[in-house]
């Protein structure tokens, strides 16, 4: 393998962000954060229940799903917003903290 491709990957892993390594804690955490991220990136808003489904079923179970984004927003990782239209949609954004920490990390790995 290439020396620079084995330090690209080491630096995905190896770094200082505290709200990365959590969300890189297992993989039903880490798909959310991608999940959530590049929502934030599209403009577009994709409602709690609509990730769910984007998760693989093989990946984790509902109720880990449920309990890793309510961690997460217990922790102000993550932030639920309630639909204006409709009370019963709930729509997840990053928080500002993980916004900043999100670039901060993208630019030390890419």
């Amino acid at each position: 393998m290439k020396k620079i491709a084995l330090e690209q990957i080491e630096k995905i892993f190896n770094h200082k962000f505290k709200i990365i390594s959590y969300f890189q804690r297992d993989i039903t955490k880490f798909k959310i954060l991608l999940i959530v991220m590049k929502n934030y990136n599209d403009d577009k808003l994709q409602t709690i229940e609509s990730i769910i489904e984007e998760i693989p079923k093989s990946i984790s179970s509902r109720a880990h799903k449920l309990n890793s984004i309510t961690e997460a927003t217990k922790l102000n990782y993550l932030i639920k917003e309630t639909s204006k239209s409709d009370q019963r949609k709930r729509y997840l954004k990053p928080s500002q903290a993980l916004k900043e920490e999100f670039i901060n990390y993208l630019n030390t790995i890419v």
